[in-house]
């Protein structure tokens, strides 16, 4: 048997909201209609960025943690980077479909813009950025501080471009960077 309502008034429940990721890989390199790597320097095969001049077959961008504004816990990891390459995530607010050449890479990332969205050096090829242990804000707030509000259901697209100064192929000598492959990201109320 159910307790009666003691107060007479409409109880509201609040449920903790912990979400999952949304994450979708997209832009590979030389697949589905994405232009290809501009160094000859192809990825080792879908859902990696361009290959670097450390040939692990190209940059891995995924996810982990809420994409859920109310408890954003979105953490971009990175392998396959250069050992200790200086990282940059990027966000926009649309997608580049066919991709535009990006230093020695591939950019997906369209619409506005934020260039630096959080930065790093790769320990052993590998970033993941925001580090909460560090202080950093939550994507969705750093993305807020930086111009850019996201709305429940909107999408924002992510990358992370690294430092590669050696330079692939006939590529020009102030390309030195490349890119990971693009990332989408729809976030929850």
């Amino acid at each position: 048997m159910l307790p009666a309502d003691t107060n007479d008034a409409w109880d509201v429940f609040v449920r903790e909201r912990a979400g999952g990721t949304s994450f979708a890989s997209l832009c590979d390199p030389g697949f589905g209609g994405v232009r290809a790597c501009p160094c000859g320097n192809a990825p080792s095969g879908p859902g990696r960025g361009c290959d670097n001049s450390s040939a692990t077959g190209g940059a891995t961008l995924s996810a982990t943690g809420a994409t859920s504004l109310s408890s954003d816990s979105l953490v971009l990891r990175t392998t396959g980077e250069r050992p200790t390459a200086l990282s940059v995530v990027m966000q926009g607010n649309g997608v580049a479909s066919g991709g535009a050449v990006f230093g020695q890479g591939v950019r997906c990332v369209g619409g506005t813009i934020i260039r630096r969205l959080f930065s790093q050096s790769a320990v052993d090829g590998s970033v993941a950025m925001p580090n909460f242990q560090a202080g950093e804000p939550s994507v969705s707030a750093r993305s807020a501080e930086k111009g850019d509000k996201i709305a429940p259901g909107e999408s924002r697209w992510y990358l992370v471009y690294y430092r590669d100064p050696n330079v692939l192929g006939m590529c020009p000598a102030s390309w030195t960077f490349n890119a990971t492959q693009t990332g989408q990201v729809t976030w929850a109320p």
